[in-house]
This record gives structure tokens, sequence and C-alpha cells, in this order.
């Protein structure tokens, strides 16, 4: 411990006080810190200005994807009421509508059309794939049908571009973009419910042209830098938000290019309900220009500062390390046990604090390794005191268990001494008395035993004497002896068979000595007629159970572990006020122990109880299985 202590506490060589260390410091920092401080600012301001330009662009084009997705969902009433009209309704049913019932459904269609697509055509097809019903804008001949989705899904010429399939949902969905000339263009399309399914629907051309919001979003990120497109899913489609086709960026393993351009920052986001992502760009070079003018105003406020940094580190290295050093001092005194070691609070407000701290730790440390001492003295006094009360107890036990035994001893002779006569004749009711007082002698003798043998346990002077035992010869030896008691109270008494299979490690005099307190208790403490049974199992871990279970009133949860406490008894359990003391119980969990096993109780008010003595199971050889068979043909013989 002491070597382990001095090298906890010794000083590694070679090592600089905190004074040394921060005046070297400022020393490097002088040599250093042009290079690496212009160096490390550039690139933390790169780094950041693309961090921020990413961030910046990610919540652009994810809230723009929000408002182009909540402008589709907007204009999903605006179709929902044109498909309710029931001009539009009647036109898709009639089966020649006429003329007034046509332009009838073109003003309802005409109130989809905004400003921004004046001219494009919106439709009206029924569902059967027969002939467009309505037209409103301008007619475009490549509009021959459309597909349904439960028709097979290759390519039909005539189709509208970007509407290949429409699905029965009711809300708009629109079709992927498309290009004619120099200008993109997208589908909206919605069904018109119909009881059985949709009996048509309503398509609108629409064409990509400049986004008020989105252009603000742009202005806002970075002026006129930043550059937003759409796309299809697919990849396909690429076209400005202004609605000028564009070529897809070249994509690389990590990054995306344009010619002309450079390397871009990039974000794209899906918006939702449609085969459309919205994509926006920067060059990331007019990022990066944007943080080198800012690194050329820093390398000069570098310089100054680091000149005064070394300076600061030389003053605060002085005032700092010398009250640090007091304070280790101090505690390696504390450490080697000095604690009376104080500390006077000099320096910063940090080095008084800690020296305060340090003084009342040291103070309260003292305080309890004193109180800790007069504890450790007390504790010893009382342990001391403890084991001379309970050896003098049973030193008493002992001592008065010997001096009771020969009057009790000397009773029972004279008893039987006048029951045969060698006082005089004696009448019947003399003989009843004497046969009474027998009785009360043999039971005293036995209280006293069974202190003498709880002395024997406490003291450790109880011998035992452990050999393998067959369960069977046992149950043999109880049955002979408890039967007839059980007999008289009409009690069922049944000792389960083994087999011979089962053995205990036990001490065979020890065992029987539990069982029979056991077989007794459940006896004398069953109603008239009750059942008992005997059996014992293997089971794991290398033990075998024996449970004596009896079908009496049981005991109360809050008495059961009060019972295998000595000199404890229990009314209508185990033990009764007029026989006793109490330490059957107790004995027999001490020997169960003794041998290596336990002694338990499982018990519900008034279903009755059982004990279970767990013993290390043993080894069926051939002396035990002599021995066994031995018993068994002696038990009968015993039992009459």
């Amino acid at each position: 411990m002491s070597r382990r202590r001095a090298s906890l506490t010794t000083k590694p060589r070679f090592a600089f006080s905190t004074e040394q260390l921060l005046s070297l410091a400022a020393g490097g920092v002088v040599l250093v810190v042009m290079a690496v401080g212009i160096f490390a600012t550039w690139l933390t301001l790169t780094r950041s200005a693309v961090a921020n330009s990413q961030d910046r662009l990610t919540h652009g084009v994810r809230q723009l994807a929000n408002v182009t997705a909540t402008a589709v969902r907007q204009s999903t009433s605006r179709f929902a009421a044109v498909g309710a009209d029931p001009s539009v309704r009647e036109a898709l049913t009639a089966s020649a509508p006429d003329s007034a019932l046509i332009a009838r459904a073109q003003a309802a269609l005409l109130t989809l059309r905004s400003p921004a697509d004046s001219g494009a055509p919106i439709e009206l097809w029924r569902a059967d794939r027969g002939p467009r019903v309505v037209l409103v804008g301008k007619n475009l001949d490549s509009a021959a049908g459309l597909r349904l989705p439960s028709e097979s899904q290759t390519s039909s010429p005539g189709i509208h571009p970007g509407l290949d399939s429409i699905a029965s949902i009711d809300s708009v969905q629109l079709g992927r973009l498309y290009k004619v000339g120099g200008r993109t263009y997208l589908w909206s399309a919605m069904p018109v419910p119909g009881a059985k399914g949709p009996i048509g629907f309503i398509l609108k051309q629409n064409r990509i042209a400049t986004n008020v919001q989105a252009e603000r979003t742009l202005r806002e990120l970075s002026g006129d830098s930043v550059t937003g497109y759409y796309r299809n899913v697919d990849g396909s489609g690429w076209t400005t938000f202004g609605g000028r086709p564009a070529s897809p960026p070249q994509i690389t393993a990590n990054d995306r290019t344009r010619p002309g351009t450079g390397e871009l920052l990039f974000a794209e986001e899906r918006i939702a309900g449609t085969p459309l992502v919205l994509v926006m760009s920067i060059p990331k070079r007019i990022v990066v220009a944007a943080a080198a003018g800012a690194v050329k105003q820093l390398t000069t406020l570098a310089v100054v500062l680091t000149v005064i940094a070394a300076a600061l580190a030389w003053w605060t290295g002085r005032r700092v390390a010398r009250p640090l050093l007091t304070i280790v001092d101090a505690v390696e005194g504390v450490a080697d046990g000095d604690y009376r070691t104080r500390v006077d609070g000099v320096g910063t407000r940090e080095t008084i604090s800690l020296a305060a701290s340090f003084n009342r730790m040291a103070a309260r440390i003292g305080e309890s390794r004193e109180e800790l001492a007069r504890r450790e003295k007390d504790l010893r006094a009382l342990a001391i005191a403890a084991e001379s009360a309970s050896r003098a107890k049973s030193d008493f036990l002992a001592a008065m268990s010997h001096e009771l035994r020969t009057p009790l001893n000397a009773i029972g002779g004279y008893a039987e001494l006048m029951e045969m006569g060698v006082r005089g004749p004696i009448t019947d009711a003399q003989r009843r008395d004497l046969g009474r007082i027998r009785v009360s002698q043999e039971h005293l003798l036995g209280l006293i035993g069974s202190i003498l043998d709880l002395s024997r346990i406490e003291s450790g002077r109880l011998h035992y004497e452990i050999a393998d035992i067959a369960l069977d010869s046992v149950f043999a030896d109880m049955e002979a002896l408890t039967a007839p008691q059980a007999e008289a109270k009409g009690h069922q008494l049944h000792f389960e068979p083994t087999d011979g299979c089962l053995v205990v490690r036990a001490d065979r005099e020890k065992l029987r000595q539990i069982l029979l307190n056991l077989l007794s208790n459940a006896v004398r403490h069953t109603p008239a007629g009750s059942a008992i049974r005997v059996e014992a199992t293997a089971r794991v871990k290398g033990m075998v159970r024996i449970t004596v279970t009896d079908t009496g009133g049981g005991i109360a949860p809050d008495s059961q572990a009060a019972i295998f406490e000595p000199f404890v008894q229990l009314d209508r359990t185990l033990t009764s006020t007029t026989e006793g003391v109490g330490l059957g119980l107790a004995i027999s969990r001490d020997l169960a122990r003794g041998m290596g096993g336990e002694l338990s109780l499982s018990s519900t008010p008034g279903a009755g109880a059982t004990f279970m003595l767990d013993l290390p199971v043993g080894t069926l050889n051939e002396s035990t299985v002599f021995k066994h068979t031995s018993e068994i043909a002696t038990a009968p013989a015993a039992r009459r």
C-alpha cells in the first residue's frame, strides 16, 4: 500500500510547472500563430460560409416545396367545385350534349383559368375513353385519348405528355414536366366522381412561368447568385423557375458541376404528392469569395492578438501558477494524513475560491475521520459486549440444563419405584397420578434436550456425521414412529415412495430429528381427520427437496418468518402455549443449514402449510443400497 501511494504522489521527471508551460506556450504561439492563425481562419470561414449557404439552400428549397405542395392542395377545391357543377356532370353523362350544354360546361371550366396561362387548354374527358367532351383554349391535336390505370402500361400515341396514367383519387394530380419549343409545361388532372367511380376527368395545361415567391426567396438567399430549377423525379425535364428549359448538372462521386460555373452547392426537395422535385444551387466560388475578404481583414488583427496573448500568458502564468502549486502541496499533505493543513486564499478569484473549498474539505475530512474512529471504537466495544453476552447466555443455558436433568431424573426414578410397589401398595388413582408425573418428567427432559441442542449449535460444538442416505429407509422409520400418533387423532399419514432412487448427503440422526419435529407439529396442530403427506423430489443445482404438507389452518404471512426464531410460539401453528418453548423449528433450520441445506415454509391461511427441507443430493452406491434394503426390511418389525 505504501509503495502504491508513493507511485501516485511522486512527481514525474521532466514535468513543467504551470508557470513554465504558459510561458513556453506563449513563445510558441508567437512563432506559429501567424501561419496557423491565417490558415485556420480561412479554413473556418470557408467552411462556415459553405455550411451556412448549404443550410440556407436547404431551408429555402424546403420552404418553396411546401408552398408549392400547399398550392396544389388548395387547387383541389377549385377543381372539385368545377366537377360538381351540374352542367359539367350532365355533359359527361349525356350521349350527345348540345351546344348550349357545352357552352355552360365551358363557362364552368373557365373558372380554373389564371392570368399566367390564359391561352392554355382546359379539357373535359369521359372516363370510358370516349371522345373529348369539352375544350377551352388551344386545341392540342396530340390529345387523342386518355389511358386509365387498369389498362396496359405501354406507351400510347395521342396521350398528353406527362399524363400517361391518372389515378382515381379525389385530389388534383400533376403530370411530369415536358418541353415544347422553348417553354416547359405540365398537366393538372382531377377525376369527376360518380356513384360507381369517376365519370370523367378535368385536364388543365400549366406553363412554368416566373414564380414571385420563388424569386423573392432566391434574392433573400444570395441576390442573383442562386438559381432555382424544377425537374421530374426521374431526373428529366430540367427547367428554371422562369420556365426556361435547362440542362442537368454534371454529377461526380461527391460533387455537382456546370460548365463555365464550376462546383455547385446543391439542395433539392420533392414536392409532396407530385412527380416533381424543386432544386436550388449556387456556385461554390461565389460563397468562398465572400469569406476571402474577411480573411484579409482578420490577418492583421491576428498578428496584434498574438503579441497581446503572449504577454498575457506570461503574466497569467505567474499569477495563477504559484497559488496552484501551494494548493497542490497542501493536497499532498492531506493525502499523507495531515488533515490540519490549510491554504491561504491568494491570487485570482478562482484560486481564492479553490483554496477556501480545500480548507473546508480538509476540515470536514478531519472531523469525519475523528468521528469514524470514535464510532469504530464504540462498535468494537459493543461487539465484545454482545459476544460476551451470547457466550454467557449459552453457558447459562448449558449449566441450567445439566442442573435440571439431575432432579428430573430423580423424580422419574422415584415415580418408577412407587409404580413398582417398592414403597408399598398403591391405588389405581395413585398409579394414574404417577403416570402423569412420568409424562411431565419426560416432557421436561425433552425441553431441556432442545435447549442443550440449541446451545451446542450456537457454540459450534455440534458434530455432523455426513453420509449418503436413501430417503426410503428414512421415510420407513418416520412412518413407524409417527403412525400411532397420527392414528390416534384420525389423520391420514401418507409417505410418497421414492423407489430407492433418491439419496441425500446428511447426518442420519439429524435428518430424523428434523423430520420427526415437522411430523409431530403437523400431527399436533392439524384438525382431526386431516391428511398429512410426505414426499421427496430431485431439484436443480444438485439438491433434493423433502416436503411435509398438512391441511390445517395455515400460518399468517406476517408470522411465517418468526416461527423459525428461538422461543417463538404461535397458538394454532407449530407450537402451543402448553407444549414446548418454541425451539423445534429453530433447531431444525440450524441442523438443515449445518448439513448444507435449508428449511423453508410455504403457507396460505386456511389452506394448510408445506415445510420444505432442501439437502444436497447423494450418490447411490452399493453400500447405500445394502443399508437401504436392510432398513426397509426391519421397518415393519419396528412398527410392530
